[in-house]
């Protein structure tokens, strides 16, 4: 799976937001209409291996043109791990 496919996902309502990712949304102000648009237009900055699937941090603009970093387990059941700035570590 990729960017596309996770995104697709997400915009079908299947998709798992972890509670770190949750409340580092909230402490930012960014809401998962967000995150989706970010992922469907965002690019793929880094891949790497993970149990049970691949990690991707994706990187996109928001509405208002912030970017925003989220980090995403591609998996049956995609995960959003956490959503940051770009400058910030994700991991």
């Amino acid at each position: 799976m990729g960017r596309k496919e996770i995104a697709e996902k997400i915009a079908a309502g299947t998709v798992h937001v972890t509670r770190h990712a949750y409340e580092q949304m909230i402490a930012r102000g960014i809401y998962i209409k967000q995150v989706h648009e970010a992922i469907v237009n965002g690019r793929v900055m880094k891949k790497w291996p993970d149990r049970g699937g691949d990690r991707l941090a994706i990187v996109g603009a928001r509405f208002n043109g912030d970017v925003i970093k989220i980090i995403v387990k591609d998996c049956d059941v995609p995960r959003v791990i956490t959503v940051c700035w770009p400058y910030e570590t994700g991991d």
